[in-house]
């Protein structure tokens, strides 16, 4: 529609009315706007509203960064964080005052402690030692994913042998001697170093596999599991954990996040 075609963004930065030497910093917008019911959903942990325009926008956002954001605004000074004013169907504005004088931001720096969210909840599930096939198994049913997947993990030296649902997955790790693929000599080979899923999938979803995974009873049960998906529900994230994997990674994937993944398994 015509609300997502027109949007102006305007930036100010003025001298703050209520304290001298302090700047009030103004983000405007006119876009979609917010209802006010939802307004307090927005500056929390993973605080993405559900809602058709606003996935239609950003369906991978991760619901992140406005509360990073308004971490940096009180660790540069700020004594009330990121305010929000918005009509919907008329625009949003976010503003925030942090003070010039260094001083003055350096002594707030050091009262303020605030915890950022954990995004990767390392769980430890008996990680294997990795064989040197230096190959992983990418469950994952869009065949563009695949494709990227392959071309970043054939960047940091590793092979890739897909399957397009969870149930293709496991048929791999059950079946490994009928795999047409070259295995090193190494008594604890595996195959594969690490195993990445996505969370939706036809046929068996990215948590039914990861269970069935953890039940095989072998030593392939016992692999590195990651969580790739571009969902931002911590609910599923969570249901992930629970179920076995070792890490979360958000879409969209980069090369460099996902080497410093696989260096903390001992891939890399």
């Amino acid at each position: 529609s015509d609300v997502y075609k027109r949007q102006e963004i305007t930036l100010s930065a003025t001298p703050s009315q209520l304290q001298e030497g302090w700047i009030m910093f103004k983000v405007s917008d006119t876009g979609v706007g917010i209802k006010p019911e939802y307004i307090s959903k927005l500056i929390t942990e993973f605080g993405k509203l559900d809602i058709e325009e606003h996935v239609e926008l950003n369906p991978q956002g991760v619901g992140l960064g406005l509360m990073i954001s308004n971490t940096l605004v009180y660790l540069m000074g700020s004594r009330n964080g990121t305010g929000v004013i918005s009509t919907y169907q008329k625009g949003s504005e976010f503003f925030f005052e942090i003070p010039l004088n260094k001083e003055i931001n350096e002594t707030r720096t050091e009262e303020i402690r605030i915890d950022l969210p954990k995004i990767s909840l390392r769980k430890e599930v008996s990680v294997l030692d990795p064989c040197s096939c230096r190959r992983v198994l990418s469950v994952e049913d869009n065949d563009y994913n695949q494709m990227v997947i392959e071309r970043m993990m054939k960047k940091i030296g590793f092979n890739v042998i897909k399957a397009f649902n969870g149930e293709e997955g496991i048929q791999c790790l059950n079946d490994l001697d009928n795999l047409i693929i070259e295995k090193c000599m190494q008594e604890n080979c595996t195959v594969f170093n690490a195993v990445i899923t996505d969370l939706q999938m036809p046929v068996m979803n990215g948590i039914e596999f990861i269970k069935a995974m953890r039940d095989i009873p072998t030593r392939i049960g016992r692999l590195p599991i990651i969580l790739l998906s571009a969902t931002d529900e911590s609910e599923q994230i969570e249901e992930g954990f629970k179920a076995g994997i070792n890490d979360f990674m958000a879409k969209p994937l980069t090369e460099e996040a996902l080497k410093k993944c696989l260096q903390s398994y001992n891939t890399v």
